[in-house]
């Protein structure tokens, strides 16, 4: 299969029949692409209700309590970078124990958002108002993994023309609810290169959330 080459500032993400890379790391299937942050500006700024609600108001001025369903914006930060921006409803104070994927129109796969970060997301929307942010931890900086020079030369990759600050993406496997084998993007990003080896960090250090509004439920 053919690598994608790395991206300009700007141009857009990979979408249909991409062909990737594939190498297996920690229980990862990892597909390389080197991009840049802005690229992420063409991901949908909603993902969609998934409460079954019938809109959003940001009408009322109370502050959100555990239990009330809402929408929030949220912004995934990996060293220093955002890497994922887009929204969710959820059920503030609601808590999962599983990787969430969530599809994005004209990408291949879904991008996997990991059960700490929902968690996060979740709590830390509680008590506040429309409009309002808070900035809350991620799934951390100890999720993070080393490539060898072969390693990234196996991939088809110029290890020479990477550098820190470089965005990749891991792509990872996981079952559906159909019971198949499928796979999910996940960001990551370099933060460290030396002569033998580059460690890329795909835990989030903090994720930044936005109040939207409450969702009107039917």
């Amino acid at each position: 299969m053919a690598v994608q080459t790395k991206s300009k500032a700007g141009e857009k993400t990979p979408k249909k029949k991409t062909n990737w890379t594939q190498v297996g790391v920690i229980g990862f299937c990892v597909l390389i692409v080197i991009m840049c942050v802005v690229s992420f500006s063409g991901l949908p700024s909603a993902i969609g209700n998934w409460l079954g609600g019938t809109g959003i108001t940001s009408t009322a001025t109370s502050g959100v309590v555990a239990g009330n369903p809402v929408y929030v914006n949220y912004t995934l930060n990996i060293a220093g970078s955002p890497v994922l921006m887009s929204g969710m409803g959820l059920y503030a104070g609601s808590e999962t124990n599983k990787t969430l994927y969530m599809d994005f129109e004209g990408y291949d796969y879904p991008f996997a958002i990991y059960a700490d970060e929902y968690n996060q997301i979740s709590s830390g929307v509680i008590g506040l108002t429309p409009g309002e942010s808070r900035t809350v931890a991620g799934s951390g900086a100890n999720l993070a993994y080393a490539f060898t020079n072969e390693s990234i030369a196996a991939m088809g990759l110029d290890f020479s023309t990477l550098k820190v600050g470089d965005m990749l993406y891991l792509n990872e496997y996981y079952t559906d609810e159909l019971g198949e084998e499928s796979i999910a993007i996940r960001p990551a990003v370099i933060i460290s290169i030396t002569d033998k080896d580059l460690i890329v960090q795909y835990g989030s250090d903090t994720i930044d959330i936005e109040m939207v509004g409450y969702l009107t439920t039917s």
